[in-house]
């Protein structure tokens, strides 16, 4: 099950490691030292306060993988859409081969190979730990937002009422990929409207994981 948490991280691990009130100072720690990371490519800290509030969003069992998995077809058009969510996303060989090249030539660059963003605009990913120590693509929330509206309008086409609508879409493992896709959509996109409105950073956890 992924859900999409926007706001405060340690409210977003508190779930799978206890008190949020405990992992805060954890979580600022590794915020100062992110900055520092960014220092020489971003024009100013990283703009915000991990405040222990935090909006979950339920991407279904299989909606986040299904997204990804949509918008890296969405843009290759010699392959043929799967009809269905495979078990894992690096069973397709062609995603795998994209992703061992760090899909540089993607428009989706953002959303494919990042499962947190932070609020702040800069056009490129970076591969550095998470606050629980965990390796991982960290993206730009501003961009994935720009990524989302392009592949809506490129693909779904949908207007917020839809959207809406496809929260409630079921994204079972096995299922309908174009279906879980709309779902996964939809709560991303709601997720990241909630994190900009914020400055908040997003994060995509998967909690069978």
């Amino acid at each position: 099950m992924a859900i999409a948490f926007a706001g405060s991280l340690a409210v977003a691990y508190a779930g799978a490691h206890g008190s949020a009130e405990r992992l805060r100072p954890g979580v600022v720690a590794w915020q100062q030292d992110l900055d520092q990371l960014l220092a020489s490519k971003l024009r100013r800290p990283l703009p915000w306060r991990d405040d222990l509030v935090a909006e979950r969003f339920d991407l279904g069992p299989a909606g986040w993988m299904a997204l990804r998995l949509f918008a890296f077809h969405a843009e290759r058009t010699d392959l043929e859409l799967p009809d269905t969510v495979p078990p894992l996303l690096e069973l397709d060989p062609e995603w795998r081969k994209a992703a061992d090249a760090g899909f540089g030539t993607s428009r989706y660059g953002q959303l494919l190979p990042c499962r947190l963003w932070l609020p702040a605009e800069f056009p490129f990913t970076l591969k550095a730990p998470l606050p629980d120590g965990e390796l991982a693509e960290i993206g730009s929330l501003p961009l994935l937002r720009d990524q989302l509206r392009w592949l809506n309008g490129r693909s779904f086409q949908a207007d917020e009422r839809e959207q809406a609508g496809w929260l409630q879409l079921p994204a079972p493992a096995g299922g309908e990929l174009l279906a879980a896709a709309r779902r996964g959509f939809a709560g991303l996109g709601a997720a990241v409207a909630v994190a900009v409105s914020r400055s908040a950073p997003l994060i995509v956890q998967d909690l069978q994981g």
